[in-house]
């Protein structure tokens, strides 16, 4: 039985190191999006979701969406390629089942999980 941590299993691993190994995990567990977001949160990009699939709802052109888009101003140029790539899946087969809500729902759960 190890002394130092009252149990077995853990064999010379100190409480520190334990410590030291979970903070080291840590960030692993909280970093969300595998890509930058700039200064878009996961939110703002399932409201921009929803935005642009009433766009779709609405009969608007995906190349009038896009000069949509292109009115937006931007705090990261990340954040525009983002935006299109979202607005592609609203446009394309995705956006065939998706609803308002559920593309908000998707798009913003997607980046929370890290897809």
């Amino acid at each position: 039985m190890n002394r130092r941590l009252g149990c077995t299993g853990f064999g010379r691993l100190s409480w520190l190191g334990l410590l030291g190994l979970l903070g080291s995990l840590l960030p692993l567990a909280v970093s969300a999006a595998p890509y930058p977001l700039g200064t878009l949160t996961c939110k703002d990009m399932g409201e921009f979701a929803s935005e642009a699939m009433r766009w779709r709802e609405a009969g608007v052109p995906r190349e009038q969406a896009l000069a949509r888009m292109d009115e937006r101003s931007y705090g990261d140029p990340v954040e525009r390629k983002n935006l299109t790539d979202v607005l592609r899946m609203v446009y394309g087969r995705y956006g065939n089942s998706w609803t308002v809500e559920s593309a908000a729902n998707v798009i913003r759960s997607d980046c929370e999980t890290g897809r």
